[in-house]
């Protein structure tokens, strides 16, 4: 029998024995590598976690946010998601946004969450707050408001508090905007807002707008001091002060470059949008109906007449009638030969808001006249016709 010889036994020994270890030493390898894993893991997150609260812990210290951490590790980057959702701007959204009555808030208290609350700002600009009681937030923005909340917790309930106060409906800057304009009602303006500004909210002017915008203020309005927007001084103290009118030209307000035009509008102001005055043209036309005019625009009878597309065939041109209503509701007829007026024997008459030409047919004075008539009526009873 042939024995192996014993270098070759030896190595293979050898070969088994190292096998051994290396099919031992792969799980603590394999736990190792978990176990680093795991510890890098833990350190990105308190990385994470360290850097989001640093500005916070460093605010409630009086620290600024922009020194309170000098290094960002580059793995707590690459953490934060790429894409962001992009909210619509509110009134509340600026960090100057300042507390009003009827604005709803949320505060919590971070060491007690207990403490959270959704609260509606009364009238007098004040909230109620467990173990705070009553506490004045009228003209404060949030940041002053969470300041002071921490202080006075601070003094009898919590060593080192973290409050958040978030302003979630904004109802104490309310605007109501009316007449012409293509979505009238309320709006909520944010901090600085013109009258330029608020009719783009308000969707734009409508297409019967005239050439005038009142702005109704009441003296104690949000003007500057000593500005002549603030409303009469002599309003007596114990009676809310009576609105002001400020008239502003629409014409000017869209084609002036002077700042000055674009007034600034306050909470609890009054937007009217004035709609441009309307000639009625009815009767033997090709195009009946209301036409606006506006500002110095003179509007004449032929003007009225191209307006209304010309005559027809049928019409009595030389029996033409303006019909005109006085502010007492007195009624004339100014009679108008549209023949002689186009050859130039007679003047064109000028048209006035409201006023009614009217073409009568050829088919005879006394229907004319009671066409004419019930045309009168018709705009009277609808309210056309002041």
């Amino acid at each position: 029998m042939s024995h192996a010889p014993a270098s070759l036994t030896h190595a293979s020994g050898r070969t088994r024995s190292a096998g051994a270890a290396r099919t031992h030493s792969e799980p603590r390898e394999r736990v190792r590598g978990a176990i680093r894993r795991s510890v890098h893991r833990a350190a990105l997150a308190a990385v994470i976690v360290l850097t989001l609260a640093a500005p916070r812990n460093a605010r409630a210290q009086g620290v600024p946010s922009s020194s309170a951490v000098d290094v960002v590790h580059p793995a707590a980057v690459s953490a934060i998601p790429s894409t962001a959702v992009v909210q619509p701007v509110s009134p509340a959204a600026s960090g100057d946004y300042r507390i009003g009555p009827s604005d709803l808030l949320a505060i919590s208290v971070l060491q007690a969450p207990e403490l959270k609350s959704s609260v509606r700002v009364s009238e007098q600009g004040q909230v109620s707050l467990p173990l705070l009681g009553m506490v004045p937030v009228a003209g404060l923005t949030a940041q002053e408001l969470e300041t002071q909340l921490e202080s006075r917790l601070r003094e009898k309930y919590i060593r080192d508090p973290d409050v958040t106060v978030e302003v979630t409906d904004v109802q104490s800057r309310a605007v109501s905007v009316v007449g012409s304009v293509r979505r009238p009602g309320t709006v909520q303006v944010p901090g600085h807002t013109t009258l330029l500004e608020l009719i783009s909210l308000a969707g734009g002017l409508a297409d019967d707008a005239g050439d005038t915008a009142t702005v109704w203020r009441h003296a104690a309005a949000g003007a500057q001091p000593g500005s002549t927007e603030a409303g009469p001084s002599g309003a007596s103290a114990g009676a809310p002060p009576a609105p002001v009118p400020i008239v502003v030209s629409v014409k000017a307000l869209l084609e002036s470059k002077e700042p000055g035009v674009d007034i600034p509008i306050y909470p609890g102001d009054v937007v009217n949008v004035q709609a441009a005055a309307l000639v009625y043209v009815v009767g033997a036309v090709k195009k009946p109906g209301a036409f606006s005019v506006r500002g110095n625009d003179r509007l004449t009878v032929l003007r009225a007449l191209a307006l209304g597309e010309g005559l027809l065939p049928i019409a009595a041109g030389g029996d033409a009638v303006v019909v005109r209503t006085a502010a007492s509701g007195e009624r004339t007829q100014i009679p108008v030969d549209l023949g002689d007026v186009l050859k130039g024997k007679h003047d064109d008459v000028v048209l006035q808001a409201q006023d009614v030409l009217f073409v009568p047919t050829s088919g005879g004075k006394v229907a004319a006249k009671g066409t004419l008539e019930a045309l009168t009526r018709m705009i009277t009873l609808h309210g056309l016709v002041p």
